[in-house]
């Protein structure tokens, strides 16, 4: 068969491929006046008003186009023998979307041939994600055709479970619950007790959304986690239902007790290409994982198939290490502008967020940090904003005023008035703090302002911290913050 060469890989498309993609392209563009090149568009059908007679007339003309495409050896048996059953389950109802159907099951196909699955079958099997009776049998299945979706690779894994959020109930106190039992287990030892969990409103957006906040306990100790605000949002009925949920990120919470257990896996979300109609926006898979197995994933042959979640493998922030460096933040007194209540509130935000790094903990606690990405929004006068968040961080020992940005020959100049005096600084582009130079910019903020502290970078993370010389050295005996080199004191 002659193939055509995509210019972007070095794999190879057979021709009846690119001419059913060209073929789609054509109808849109002839029937629908749509460009497919240059312009994005979407579009859905549905059978709700076509009656038997209608149906059957529309089914007997893609009959003829179907023979007529067969005839022309654009397609396999496989993809005929579907396409002519859907037609008459009554799926199609014009041309472009029976086109567009056997362009799309033609180029899985191609992807699920055994000349390039196998390689993926041997390199899980080769790190033991499949162990190797499910290696025979999925061997077998790709040699007989019987994949026909990238999805189906979650049946042969090793610790992967697929979950089907239609499947569950619709009242949360039931189904929230089972999905956690369900999750954990994929593992052992993540068996919990004391479920509970509360609906926070979500605000980030401005339907009717909801997060979740959960609490179990395992191995006698209390985890909690609240899900990220990602499009789970409150039916007509007051409810969000499984179905409904567009991402899920309740895994998580047991990434923590493997986190405090040592262990070498985690759990990871599965996110898979080249799948076909039977998954929808329903089902999701997760999956266990050591390090070095998560890295194949990251690589063809297994990246063109199969990505997972970055979860971290980083056993240094366990509940009781991120327990002691709260202690130590309260100790050194980097809270106490914070009523007693404000932060009982914000230990408890932090016990229920992602411990991916000390910044992330401190964001829980307002006015400790500025997280520097947060500049990055703001599309005018960003220094000028800059400057306000640094002198709310202190808490009133840096009260700058007048505050003026504007462009300069060499980039972009700051002005304030502190103190009865004037002080400018220029940055050399709009995002100057990803300069080299910024940290100098934070020693001379604090040293012609006369501060009792000083402004510090937090090391791997955007953020900026203001410390007096006593906090400092006590975080650094204590290891309680990493700070970047440049603007450690000497």
């Amino acid at each position: 068969m002659k193939e055509l060469t995509h210019q972007n890989n070095k794999t190879h498309t057979p021709y009846r491929i690119s001419i059913l993609g060209g073929l789609e392209s054509i109808i849109l563009q002839k029937t629908y006046h749509i460009d497919p090149h240059k312009t994005g568009f979407s579009y859905s059908y549905t059978n709700k008003h076509i009656n038997k007679k209608s149906q059957d007339s529309i089914n007997m003309s893609l009959r003829v186009l179907l023979e007529k495409i067969k005839k022309a050896g654009l397609l396999t048996d496989k993809v005929y023998t579907y396409a002519l059953k859907s037609i008459d389950s009554g799926r199609y109802l014009v041309e472009l979307q029976m086109i567009g159907s056997l362009t799309e099951m033609s180029s899985r196909m191609e992807w699920l041939t055994p000349k390039r699955l196998l390689p993926v079958a041997e390199e899980l099997h080769k790190n033991s994600i499949v162990n190797d009776s499910s290696f025979l049998r999925l061997k077998d299945d790709i040699n007989q055709g019987k994949i026909e979706s990238a999805f189906q690779l979650n049946d042969y894994c090793n610790f992967d479970r697929v979950f089907d959020m239609a499947k569950y109930p619709d009242d949360p106190a039931i189904w929230l619950e089972q999905m956690h039992r369900d999750i954990a287990s994929i593992l052992p030892d993540l068996e919990f007790t004391d479920f509970s969990y509360t609906e926070i409103p979500d605000t980030s957006i401005s339907l009717n959304g909801v997060r979740f906040k959960v609490s179990l306990t395992c191995n006698g100790h209390v985890y909690k986690h609240i899900s990220l605000p990602i499009n789970n949002y409150r039916n007509p009925r007051g409810k969000v239902i499984p179905k409904d949920i567009f991402v899920e990120d309740f895994y998580r919470i047991f990434n923590k007790v493997l986190t405090d257990s040592k262990s070498p896996y985690r759990l990871h979300s599965m996110m898979l290409s080249h799948t076909g109609p039977k998954e929808d926006i329903n089902c999701f898979a997760l999956i266990a994982l050591k390090n070095v197995q998560g890295e194949i994933f990251m690589k063809e042959p297994c990246m063109s198939y199969m990505l997972v979640s970055m979860d971290g493998y980083d056993n240094a922030l366990t509940s009781a290490k991120i327990d002691s460096t709260i202690a130590g933040w309260k100790k050194m007194g980097v809270f106490k502008h914070l009523s007693n209540a404000r932060l009982k509130e914000a230990i408890d935000e932090t016990e229920a967020a992602d411990p991916f790094s000390t910044a992330t903990l401190l964001s829980n606690f307002p006015g400790v940090i500025y997280n520097l990405h947060d500049a990055e929004s703001v599309q005018s006068l960003p220094y000028a904003d800059l400057l306000t968040h640094f002198a709310q961080i202190t808490h009133g020992e840096f009260n700058p005023s007048k505050i003026i940005q504007i462009k300069a020959s060499r980039g972009f100049k700051l002005q304030y008035l502190s103190k009865g005096k004037i002080h400018s600084y220029t940055f050399p582009t709009a995002y100057g703090w990803f300069d080299v130079k910024f940290p100098t910019f934070l020693k001379q903020l604090s040293r012609e302002n006369n501060l009792t502290g000083n402004f510090y970078h937090l090391r791997y993370d955007e953020a900026a911290i203001y410390l007096t010389k006593q906090q400092y050295d006590y975080a650094l005996t204590n290891k309680l913050f990493e700070f970047n080199l440049d603007t450690k004191a000497k």
